[in-house]
């Protein structure tokens, strides 16, 4: 499917009110307006031009363009969209520099055929900041030294407190939020920022809203792609772009456990290209090599690449605070969409039936949480376990018995990966399953551990 993206003159105090769109022939055309709050970005920033300003407007169109398109109804095996889109940019000649690299980094991290390409954008301003902004002096920007992505989950917190715990040096966190479909970060956030308020004063905030609009440009609804596929892309670009804003080479900082990272495949079903690639090793540093080619001299770190996400809270370097405040941050990877089915609606954020809640118990009860789920595995009320989705591939995933040389295999099934590191990677995984292993065993009655082969 081809994109076509439309910049019109902004008006004061909001970006340029920005359409994504595509022809379905017949003179049947689709136009659905893609809004940036740009407001914070800005304030701390003071850009609005230059290659990483191109950097961010890329991120937010790849993030767009990802939800416009629902895999159902735009890709002929359910999944693998063709997408083709003219990114505008100033200095054309710059980004194709790294057009085949950025199509490889598109490709693997959403599972889609990209084709991408460049073309001049008019210079003129895409922003007008009211009267009233105003915005960060330079010595301000100046005096942050790190930027932290910081979406609301459990790694992204531990992250944060970890660098607050080791160093005094002032830190950026940046945040992504959608407004009208996938809401919770933002309120996950505020809650953890109010616990940050009363201890630590050495962070600035950086809130961002992108999202698409509802309904198209003729008041149709929007029917979204749901899987976020692209969401990770936008985060880094903002983050990059904030970065660079503040001086050369900062660091980038993605706090994620090894064990989301790799994501392994539960099944060989979900190898390959369906397979959640959000902070994988591969995709991270792809992003680097396309960010160096194009003149931006920024480190991607995931200083968790090799921990469990156990290992990550046992490891935190204030263990009463994370204690205090874990339960403010959400981990679900279901919650807010259709696939989000519980037992218990009320008093949690959590599903507790896909990967990423069951993580988040494992590494809970490692130092001695039992958090309320929506639905726990142990004592499922409405359905049997066997018919809860995902469970039956992570019942088969926990029977299998797996050597680190069949879990480096699964690995490199699942994207490439540095092969003087794949023996790391693989030891994440085998320790995680024995995480899992050792939860089951102590708190599973018998028929769970003869379920999960234990």
């Amino acid at each position: 499917m081809k994109i076509n993206i439309t910049i019109p003159k902004p008006n004061k105090g909001k970006f340029s009110e920005i359409k994504l769109g595509y022809d379905l022939g017949e003179d049947t055309k689709v136009e659905v307006g893609l809004n940036i709050d740009f407001k914070e970005l800005y304030m701390f920033t003071r850009r609005q031009t230059g290659i990483d300003f191109d950097v961010f407007l890329i991120g937010c169109f790849v993030y767009g363009i990802d939800i416009l398109l629902p895999r159902a109804r735009f890709s002929d095996n359910g999944w693998n969209r063709e997408i083709e889109v003219e990114f505008p940019v100033e200095k054309p000649d710059i980004f194709n520099k790294g057009k085949n690299i950025l199509e490889e980094t598109l490709t693997f991290l959403t599972g889609d055929e990209w084709k991408v390409s460049f073309t001049q954008r008019d210079n003129s301003p895409l922003y007008k900041l009211s009267q009233r902004g105003k915005v960060h002096k330079e010595t301000f920007r100046n005096s942050h030294k790190k930027v932290s992505l910081f979406s609301g989950g459990l790694d992204s917190l531990i992250g944060v407190i970890d660098q607050f715990s080791i160093s005094n040096d002032k830190i950026v966190l940046v945040s992504h939020h959608d407004g009208t479909s996938f809401r919770g970060a933002m309120a996950d956030q505020n809650r953890i920022i109010e616990q940050f308020k009363k201890k630590y004063s050495n962070y600035h905030l950086i809130q961002t809203r992108v999202d698409l609009s509802r309904l198209d440009t003729n008041a149709h609804k929007v029917k979204k792609e749901t899987t976020l596929r692209g969401r990770s892309f936008l985060f880094l670009c903002q983050a990059i772009f904030v970065a660079h804003s503040i001086n050369d080479g900062i660091d980038v900082l993605i706090p994620e456990n090894g064990t989301i990272s790799l994501n392994y495949p539960l099944t060989p079903s979900r190898r390959s290209s369906c397979s959640t690639r959000t902070s994988h090793p591969y995709y991270l540093s792809k992003l680097q090599e396309f960010i160096s080619i194009i003149g931006i001299n920024h480190c991607i770190k995931n200083n968790y690449e090799f921990k469990t996400k156990g290992e990550m809270l046992e490891e935190c370097k204030d263990r009463d605070f994370i204690s205090k405040t874990y339960s403010l941050s959400c981990s679900c990877g279901k919650r807010g969409t259709r696939k989000d089915i519980r037992d218990n609606s009320t008093g949690t954020n959590h599903c507790g039936i896909c990967m990423p809640c069951i993580y988040r118990r494992v590494a809970l009860y490692k130092i001695g949480i039992n958090e309320l789920v929506g639905t726990d595995i142990f004592n499922p009320q409405k359905r049997q376990l066997e018919k809860i989705p995902d469970m039956p591939a992570f019942i088969d995933y926990m029977k299998q018995s797996l050597t680190i040389e069949d879990i480096e295999r699964n690995l490199l099934s699942n994207g490439t990966l540095p092969l003087d590191k794949l023996k790391k990677y693989a030891e994440v995984v085998m320790r995680t399953r024995n995480e899992i292993k050792k939860w089951i065993s102590e708190n599973g009655n018998d028929e769970t551990k003869k379920m999960y082969g234990l």
